[in-house]
């Protein structure tokens, strides 16, 4: 998906309420440290944190939706600092987060990027450091049609002729994961029904996890 005409097109793609998940358990995260929001989008998560009174770093490799997270952030005085990467380029310095939000990125990279992503987030965690995790399953309406239609590059793993990727985990694959973490929280089932922008109704199958180093 070419998220930067996306994210022209429809001003909220993915609506203005945070993560479910994160409303649910926000509280766990310490106050003191920063959040780090990984593919943070138009910043439905992130801006939720800020304005909860956290310091956030989101990174996100669409520019319109930098900007998106940067207005909204000065317009109302929040703490964000918003960076225009991925998390592959993405360096933090000295920067050490108490929280990590990995929100709607698993299932959009291959398997290979998705290992990256979780050796990435190991060195960057610290003692008590929470990351939130959601994904895609098999269970999900579309991967049948998916597994069959588009070409596999990887373990439950396709790519469509324009690019877009989807990936989806086996049920509780998702614990598997991350090794070195206490589970605070871990569930699987059907997400609520919604739309992006006028687009026709959805419902995916997802994985919840929320983990302590």
């Amino acid at each position: 998906m070419d998220y930067n005409q996306a994210y022209r097109d429809i001003e909220h793609l993915f609506g203005v309420e945070p993560e479910p998940l994160l409303k649910r358990c926000y509280m766990e995260l310490d106050m003191t440290k920063p959040v780090l929001d990984i593919g943070a989008g138009q910043g439905r998560n992130c801006l939720f944190l800020a304005r909860e009174g956290f310091d956030v770093v989101a990174i996100e490799p669409s520019a319109v939706g930098i900007e998106a997270i940067s207005t909204s952030a000065a317009k109302e005085g929040l703490s964000v600092q918003a960076h225009q990467t991925t998390f592959e380029a993405f360096r933090p310095g000295s920067c050490q987060f108490g929280g990590f939000l990995v929100f709607g990125l698993i299932q959009e990279l291959p398997r290979e990027s998705i290992e990256l992503l979780i050796s990435r987030i190991n060195s960057w965690t610290m003692a008590g450091s929470f990351v939130f995790v959601t994904c895609f399953t098999t269970d999900d309406s579309a991967y049948p049609r998916i597994s069959k239609e588009w070409k596999n590059i990887g373990k439950r793993s396709f790519a469509d002729e324009d690019g877009t990727i989807r990936t989806y985990l086996e049920p509780k694959e998702i614990l598997g994961m991350f090794g070195g973490y206490k589970v605070i929280h871990h569930w699987e089932g059907f997400g609520p029904m919604h739309r992006h922008g006028d687009g026709p109704p959805e419902q995916h199958a997802k994985a919840e996890l929320v983990i302590q180093r």
